[in-house]
């Protein structure tokens, strides 16, 4: 039997079982995986059984490498974990921990279609773009060379960056958190849903190709009004939050997730939780809340949480500046911000926090 290491694949789906019945596992297993290949982790459980580990399953919903706890991890031997590739200093801590961590990636059920990349090309040469930053998700970022050539055949330089490499294992990867792979350039971006295409948006003010294989490709202007109706909402909250008011601070107890740069720059107490919820902020009897976990969750989650101004650490440093523009909150945090978040406790804000594209 081999020794699998992390981030070996990506596999396809139907793969990953026999992947683990390779593997030289034994003791106590932690085995997590997103909604959609729940049930393969069920059958991967039963395989470990059959090996004689003892399993566990993370219920949670488990939105990538980011998403375990130390108080989960505790006693694991292994962390098995399926769907992403890992990030880097989540696994230095799994190994700081006595978890050795096991990350098997996998593709997407459906390929980027060269047709595809045709159509992606010719909408960025009507709108006189010859260079694009390209990036992708992890269920599609093993197809990024592939898709290069076949921009650069249709006269369409792409570049594939290399992210921070704290949190970004391979060239041209993108988190929700963290899109440090793309510069100031248009963006085509292989992945399915909206998450993304937002997050790259946000952060870079550029256009953004969406190259969408089960859906095909999607122009810049599509992706537009959900841009409007996230900025809207995002700079209203931080019209609205009054420095001068009770705040909470909440953190999270996922160790992808743990911003002790930005907890260390706001001081003081704060509560922690895995995930943030109506209930936990009605509990916390605040009007305002600076969430510290995953920045996005403010930002996708908003609808959820109107009653209350929920911020993240960037939409916090904007408030106390009062920036015009909207800077996509990432992790790490930019220095900027972590400067303004110190004014926060001591009255003083910083002057050079930068703005964003919007």
């Amino acid at each position: 039997m081999r020794r699998c290491t992390s981030a070996d694949g990506p596999y396809d789906e139907e793969d990953v079982p026999r992947v683990v019945e390779d593997l030289e596992v034994s003791g106590r297993v932690l085995v997590q995986a997103p909604d959609g290949l729940k049930g393969i982790a069920r059958e991967v459980a039963d395989i470990l059984e059959g090996k004689g580990c003892e399993v566990v399953l993370d219920a949670g919903r488990v939105f990538g490498a980011c998403d375990v706890t130390p108080g989960m991890a505790a006693g694991a031997d292994y962390l098995l974990h399926l769907g992403h590739y890992p990030i880097p200093e989540v696994e230095e801590e799994l190994r700081r921990l006595g978890v050795r961590p096991i990350f098997l990636p996998t593709r997407g059920r459906k390929a980027v279609e060269e047709w595809m990349v045709e159509e992606a090309a010719e909408i960025l040469r009507s709108a006189g773009v010859e260079e694009v930053d390209l990036c992708a998700t992890a269920q599609h970022v093993h197809e990024l060379d592939r898709v290069a050539r076949l921009l650069e055949r249709e006269g369409i330089r792409a570049h594939v960056g290399r992210g921070d490499p704290g949190r970004v294992p391979e060239p041209g990867l993108v988190l929700g958190c963290n899109f440090s792979c793309l510069e100031n350039r248009p963006v085509v971006i292989v992945c399915s849903g909206r998450f993304h295409p937002l997050g790259a948006r946000l952060r870079t003010g550029q256009p953004v190709v969406q190259i969408d294989p089960t859906r095909g490709v999607i122009d810049p202007e599509s992706l537009e009004e959900s841009v409007r109706r996230v900025l809207a909402v995002r700079l209203s909250k931080i019209r609205e939050f009054d420095p001068e008011e009770d705040v909470e601070v909440v953190g999270s107890t996922c160790i992808g997730q743990r911003r002790e740069d930005v907890l260390k720059a706001l001081g003081g107490a704060r509560w922690e939780v895995r995930y943030l919820t109506e209930d936990v902020l009605r509990s916390l009897r605040c009007d305002q809340c600076i969430y510290c976990g995953c920045p996005r969750v403010p930002v996708d989650e908003a609808a959820r949480f109107k009653r209350w101004v929920v911020l993240n650490p960037a939409e916090v440093a904007a408030a106390l500046q009062g920036a015009q523009g909207y800077r996509l909150d990432e992790i790490p945090a930019d220095r900027g911000v972590l400067r303004a978040l110190r004014g926060l406790r001591n009255g003083s804000a910083a002057d050079d926090v930068p703005g964003g594209g919007s």
